[in-house]
């Protein structure tokens, strides 16, 4: 029959990431027994069919842009499928974007660490909203180059709310950051620089 598929591997559902990788859990031997927890379920959540079709969806549903709404009326907005919106939740939720800059007790003295175990199980799943996420938390190093917009900004970065919404970025519960960096002889269009 030509249609059994042989010389595939299963469908890597129904696991634990954070179990099945014995390195990852003995780097974090000294992470809080509330972080290895987490560890845990993200490391189940990760090979869960649902999670995997969100991380699907999110990879073949690109982002759209639409510049007029049905009246006609400029809004440029960029659309993207809610499993790329579920991913960010989800994400956010877990502090990727931000962990390493909050004040709880659970990951005092190993929050990069932290973040980097909660960033690789979640690389194992999906990577492309982790370009986001990472713009995110690197922003708010850059903030802090002035005080004044650290203390205007930060809590609405910090928070572990996603705001998918279109309001203006004041209007929102939470944000995310991006940020347009290259070689001064590049300008903002990176493709210049090869």
């Amino acid at each position: 029959m030509t249609d059994d598929v042989t010389n595939q591997p299963p469908p890597l559902t129904g696991g634990n990431a954070w179990r099945g990788d014995p390195l990852l859990i003995q780097l974090a031997e000294r992470f809080s027994d509330p972080v290895r927890r987490e560890l845990d379920g993200l490391g189940r959540f990760v090979l869960t069919q649902e999670a995997q079709e969100l991380a699907r969806l999110a990879n073949v549903e690109t982002p759209k842009l639409r510049t007029h709404d049905r009246q006609g009326r400029r809004i440029d907005v960029v659309e993207f499928h809610p499993a790329y919106h579920a991913l960010m939740r989800r994400s956010v939720a877990n502090g990727l974007h931000s962990s390493v800059w909050e004040n709880g007790d659970t990951e005092i003295g190993r929050r990069h660490q932290v973040r980097a175990a909660r960033f690789y199980l979640t690389a194992e799943l999906e990577t492309g909203h982790l370009c986001p996420i990472t713009m995110t938390n690197a922003s708010l190093a850059a903030l802090m180059a002035s005080p004044k917009l650290f203390r205007e900004w930060a809590p609405r970065v910090t928070t572990r709310k996603y705001d998918q919404s279109q309001k203006p970025p004041v209007e929102k519960t939470g944000l995310t950051l991006g940020m347009g960096m290259t070689e001064k002889q590049g300008g903002t269009d990176v493709r210049a620089n090869v």
